[in-house]
């Protein structure tokens, strides 16, 4: 199974995503991406928000979990999104670590109909309008103690 983290950061009523085109089609990503073995979480988030937009992220709780079956291009995939509590410095595409066309500011109020990767639009709208909710906890080493 593939794992990949991504982060939502939200300013004035947008959320930052990262701009591409498929089949002639604008779609928009939650900036992140696949985490390769032995990489902790959080690190691979920070690692992807500063290649790729040049900016140092701050991540918070994660806010959603979600899991896409595997289809004949793509793997099965575990999504992971983190809250984006603070970026430092200006985000933009760095062209040398994406084929992202730019980064986008889309509106809360239109993630239900966005074409969104991952294919979250309709619950990330939910969960960022409905007020404070129950978060999950992240164990950042859940084998901390070694016991087995």
């Amino acid at each position: 199974m593939r794992v990949r983290v991504s982060a939502v950061f939200e300013r004035e009523g947008e959320i930052l995503c990262m701009k591409y085109v498929y089949g002639g089609k604008e779609v928009f990503s939650l900036p992140g991406g696949g985490v390769d073995q032995d990489i902790p979480l959080r690190e691979a988030i920070v690692s992807e928000w500063r290649d790729e937009l040049g900016v140092k992220l701050e991540t918070g709780d994660i806010i959603m979990i979600g899991e896409a079956p595997a289809t004949k291009r793509h793997p099965q995939t575990l999504h992971i999104v983190f809250k984006a509590l603070e970026i430092r410095g200006t985000p933009k595409i760095r062209r040398d670590h994406t084929h992202s066309l730019d980064i986008a500011w889309v509106p809360i109020e239109r993630l239900e109909k966005t074409p969104l990767y991952p294919d979250v639009g309709g619950q990330l709208y939910d969960c960022l309008t409905t007020g404070p909710r129950r978060s999950l906890e992240f164990i950042g080493n859940c084998m901390e103690r070694g016991f087995w």
